[in-house]
């Protein structure tokens, strides 16, 4: 069997950016966002010893990178109680704008190509997003809570993923200059 760069390079950058969509909150917030810690909150649910709470910490790494609302953020309300600067640089956008953003400019980087760069990086979001769905229902989530109840913080917690995700998949795949076939 035949293996190429072209193979090596795309599942890396789906290794790497799956690694960083799933961790980076956790990096950029010194491992404590919104409540949640790495240890206690997913590796010490993990290991709890039955499917259920390996489930619900497997979903809470997964939902991690999610739990940033834009629109609530930068409410009326919210910026009228606190400063645009002290809401974007707190501990609830940064970490997870950081996070997506990196991802999507490892992604770009090593899967290699401005194209590639987007369409991987849009692809991790999808496969991430995907997976904490289901690892949710594993572990008992309510779905129809999440996201038909309260679909507009859904919407603008997807907002949030994606304005940070695009443009990091695309300068990546920018800066690592064009695709080429090997």
């Amino acid at each position: 069997m035949d293996i190429k760069k072209n193979h090596i390079r795309i599942v890396s950058s789906f290794i790497v950016g799956f690694v960083f969509a799933c961790f980076g909150v956790f990096f950029f917030s010194d491992f404590q966002y919104r409540g949640l810690t790495l240890g206690t909150n997913v590796s010490g649910v993990i290991s709890g010893g039955n499917f259920t709470d390996f489930m619900q910490g497997i979903s809470v790494l997964l939902g991690s990178g999610f739990k940033a609302d834009w629109f609530v953020e930068f409410s009326a309300a919210n910026i009228s109680n606190s400063s645009v600067t002290a809401i974007f640089w707190g501990e609830t956008i940064w970490p997870a704008l950081v996070t997506w953003f990196m991802a999507g400019f490892f992604i770009g980087v090593i899967a290699k190509g401005f194209k590639r760069g987007l369409i991987f990086s849009l692809i991790i979001f999808l496969v991430v997003f995907f997976l904490w769905i289901i690892t949710g229902i594993f572990a008992g989530m309510d779905i129809t809570g999440v996201f038909i109840t309260n679909i507009t913080n859904t919407l603008s917690q997807i907002f949030t993923v994606l304005i940070s995700l695009i443009p990091g998949g695309l300068i990546g795949g920018l800066i690592s200059g064009p695709y080429q076939q090997d």
